[in-house]
């Protein structure tokens, strides 16, 4: 029997515009606001500055060509005793809270890959940041909230400035921190004895959907329409818009996904979770299981940081509790995932990110010597003859090469094929990413050549370099892609269908001849999933993974 999932309606829409009209017109949310009008350069009226949300007014500024509001929180410290806790109702505040700069990143380990350098002790760190076009559109404006990725464990909403965006392409630009690692996504039966839904392991999801609850109900003061909500991430942030997907308590929250190089990931289940879980308090004293939360909530940030990589943990959404029930693969092959419009995709050479991030940036490339240990260690004894064989060094320049183009294949363009398969009745619309020569901003010289390496396509996205916050040094044909990217992502984001204007049209993922997007420089046009899964080798990778990709 075919599941028709949880279909999304646009509750309220109008009776909140209606309302938050009555309140501005009644000297409220606006009457506040236009104390920080000012005039633009141009003599033209910019929009206010102060702004009021449902917790208090808050005071923004005129920023790279766009209005910003950073740092603000959206649900209470996740410190103390909310600690490992659903995200808890946060206290209004008096007066005007300045929003000029972004709150803290979550406790993390400083790491280039996660663009955060350095490490973060704070756990108070449930903030987002607001971009808006500096003038009024006159009507609501679609709204697109960014999750970050950086593997659960790094990264920050302040690293993406959206700010072009918003500005070119008239749209309101929400960026989010979440908690991390294990103070995201730690699982423990004491902490399941705490939750009435046995939703351990979540932590960091919650987060994310609290901030979705807060952009609904402040989207219409920032000149943003709460029924017109695009969720879209970029790797783990990616792997968190599908797992936003399939969770029943995300219902209602967005209509629209954009999922980048991530989205079908492998979701621990709570026992495996568990267990982890169970292995990190050990590390640090917590043995006994009963007492474990409580014990774990007298153990320092810094503490919990150090014993994670010595205890070889990984971190990522829990499978099973109500707010996650299934992994997202197992949610999409059952048609039990929010069926929203996706645009997804992943890049053509998304392994040699990290491969120059293990070998290169530590000084030396990898070695012909080393290919068949490292290809064992990520797949297993078993499988590694079948992969040398069919990816023999002999077929590529470097070592390198050969284990980036085992990564990009068995870990992102099979998986990003599968999700199109699997979701294409929900409406999704399929890229790959394929500039050969894009701007190098990792501050690192590689041995062989990055191409559409991970993350690479963020600068193109976002019409800045994350982190750094500069202009990318785009060549004219590669500033021509990024403008029609960020046309396909804000269209896509307005009415589902990224099609507009001179743009190559974008077919839809579908029909008896499916076909991607091929996003490069002068030549973006429609490629057959015939030809991408040919030179991806997805029949091999199905064949690895014991099973056939469904159709």
């Amino acid at each position: 029997m075919r599941s028709t999932g949880f279909p999304l309606s646009r509750p309220g829409r109008y009776l909140l515009a209606v309302a938050s009209l009555a309140l501005a017109l009644a000297g409220g949310t606006c009457g506040a606001a236009m104390a920080g009008v000012t005039a633009g350069p141009d003599g033209g009226r910019l929009l206010p500055l102060i702004v009021r949300t449902d917790h208090g007014l808050v005071r923004g500024l005129y920023q790279h060509g766009a209005r910003e509001f950073l740092g603000i929180p959206y649900a209470a410290p996740p410190t103390g005793a909310n600690a490992w806790q659903p995200p808890q109702p946060l206290r209004p505040w008096r007066g005007v809270r300045a929003a000029a700069k972004p709150g803290h990143d979550c406790a993390q380990t400083g790491t280039l890959a996660t663009g955060v350098l350095v490490t973060s002790l704070f756990e108070n760190c449930l903030f987002l940041n607001v971009y808006t076009p500096p003038r009024a559109a006159g009507r609501p404006l679609p709204v697109m909230v960014w999750i970050h990725g950086g593997g659960f464990t790094g990264g920050a909403g302040r690293v993406y400035d959206g700010a072009v965006l918003a500005a070119r392409h008239h749209v309101i630009v929400v960026t989010i921190n979440y908690r991390l690692s294990a103070f995201g996504f730690l699982a423990l039966p004491s902490l399941d004895a705490e939750s009435p839904d046995n939703s351990s392991g979540n932590y960091g999801l919650m987060d994310q959907q609290a901030a979705l609850r807060w952009v609904r109900g402040n989207a219409f003061a920032f000149g943003g329409d709460p029924g017109n909500v695009t969720i879209f991430g970029e790797s783990a942030g990616g792997a968190s818009v599908c797992a936003n997907m399939a969770s029943p308590t995300a219902f209602g929250l967005f209509s629209r996904a954009i999922a980048e190089s991530g989205c079908i990931f492998p979701a621990p289940g709570k026992q495996a979770a568990e267990q982890q879980g169970t292995a990190l308090a050990k590390s640090l004293g917590c043995t006994n299981t009963a007492t474990a939360a409580a014990c774990m909530r007298t153990r320092t940030v810094a503490a919990i940081l150090k014993a994670e990589p010595a205890s070889g943990l990984s971190w990522a959404p829990v499978a099973g509790g109500f707010t996650l029930p299934a992994s997202p693969l197992s949610a999409f092959e059952s048609g039990q995932y929010l069926h929203v419009p996706l645009l997804q995709g992943s890049n053509h050479d998304e392994g040699r990110f990290f491969v120059g991030l293990t070998f290169d940036a530590l000084g030396h490339p990898l070695t012909a010597a080393q290919y068949p240990q490292v290809v064992a260690a990520r797949f297993g004894a078993k499988a590694a003859p079948a992969i040398l064989a069919h990816y023999p060094l002999s077929a590529f320049e470097s070592p390198d090469l050969a284990f980036a183009k085992v990564l990009t294949d068995s870990e992102f363009s099979c998986p990003a094929l599968l999700t199109d398969i699997l979701t294409k009745r929900s409406g999704s619309y399929a890229y790959e990413f394929s500039d050969p020569a894009p701007p190098n901003d990792f501050g690192i010289t590689f041995t062989f050549p990055l191409g559409a390496a991970h993350s690479t396509e963020l600068q193109y996205v976002f019409g800045k370099v994350p982190l750094l916050d500069i202009t990318p040094s785009f060549k004219p044909d590669q500033a021509a892609l990024s403008a029609q990217m960020m046309g396909y992502w804000t269209r896509f984001a307005a009415t589902g269908n990224p099609n507009a204007g001179p743009a190559p049209h974008w077919p839809a993922f579908g029909g008896s001849k499916p076909q991607l997007q091929e996003l490069i420089p002068e030549a973006t046009a429609p490629e057959s999933e015939a030809v991408f899964a040919g030179f991806h080798q997805c029949a091999f990778w199905a064949m690895i993974e014991g099973q056939a990709a469904p159709r």
